[in-house]
């Protein structure tokens, strides 16, 4: 049992270095953005952060398997390029969708579109 574990972490804490790259990565990346002015989004590898985190909570020996589960949220959400940038494009994108369905249905479009 004891040589398990230590695979355990020797696994595990990679995935959440990794995890903390992409984040801090991400992060930069925003900032960077904003300093700048550009909107070019996340960094162009926006999961991988995400995903190695949750990865590597699942594989990490040290809270019980109900606690870690519980917790496998927190590497999605604290990596600004795993859901919190999917979740703004999908909120971009219905807000963009109702605004066009909205700015069709006004007279003058209709009208000016008829001649």
């Amino acid at each position: 049992m004891y040589m398990i574990e230590i695979l355990r972490w020797l696994i595990a804490v990679p995935l959440l270095l990794i995890w903390l790259y992409f984040a801090a990565t991400n992060l930069r990346f925003l900032f960077r953005n904003f300093r700048v002015g550009l909107d070019a989004g996340p960094a162009p590898v926006t999961v991988v952060g995400g995903l190695a985190g949750c990865l590597g909570l699942l594989i990490l020996p040290w809270l019980e398997f109900a606690d870690r589960v519980a917790l496998l949220w927190v590497p999605l959400f604290l990596d600004l390029g795993s859901a919190p940038f999917y979740l703004s494009m999908l909120a971009l994108a219905i807000w963009q969708r109702m605004n066009n369905r909205a700015w069709r249905n006004q007279p003058d479009y209709i009208e000016g579109g008829m001649d």
